[in-house]
């Protein structure tokens, strides 16, 4: 094959690779809306069918939601941010503090007003306060794109990741699949 020929095939791959990234930015932010934080109940928060319903999450991910709450909730550690407001009562405390960070206050501390996909505003009557959660959702499907070199060789490749399990295709003609592999991943930090 000619040298000319390798070099519009790394190209072509390449323009491909780029025009990908550009519509999955082009559309993430599309997709993208201010997210307003929810007013919850402190019992709400413990409960998978109602943080579901509430927060638009699938089933599995409101269970790992409410683990993580409910493991904060028992906790003593101390919170990383304290935040008063005046309010005459905490219900109403948490629907200020939603309000708040709705509307982007600048008294509202930056870990509060931290960009993620859903916010939580839980009422605690028992202990007097209001609890904020953020929460960052794992996106767990990617169109993936890359080169390998093996033997010498370069292969263009484009794969898909589902949860802990990738699959990539390599090619070097554009023509016929070359190399192909599937990967599962062990562990995440």
């Amino acid at each position: 094959m000619e040298q000319e020929t390798k070099w519009r095939i790394i190209l072509a791959i390449a323009g491909a690779c780029a025009l990908c990234i550009i519509g999955g930015l082009i559309y993430g932010c599309g997709r993208e809306k201010k997210e307003e934080p929810k007013v919850l109940d402190y019992q709400q928060t413990t409960d998978p069918a109602t943080i579901q319903k509430k927060l638009d999450v699938d089933q599995g991910t409101a269970r790992e939601i409410t683990r993580e709450i409910y493991h904060v909730q028992q906790s003593d550690a101390p919170p990383g941010i304290t935040y008063y407001v005046q309010a005459p009562d905490v219900e109403a405390g948490a629907r200020q503090v939603a309000k708040d960070i709705q509307a982007g206050k600048p008294t509202v501390p930056a870990a509060a007003a931290e960009k993620t996909d859903r916010t939580v505003v839980t009422a605690d009557t028992n202990r007097q306060k209001v609890d904020v959660y953020k929460i960052n959702l794992r996106r767990t499907h990617k169109v993936k794109a890359g080169i390998m070199t093996a033997d010498g060789k370069t292969y263009g490749g484009i794969g898909y990741q589902a949860g802990k399990w990738e699959g990539m295709i390599y090619t070097r003609s554009g023509r016929k699949v070359d190399a192909a592999a599937i990967t599962y991943t062990l562990a995440e930090w």
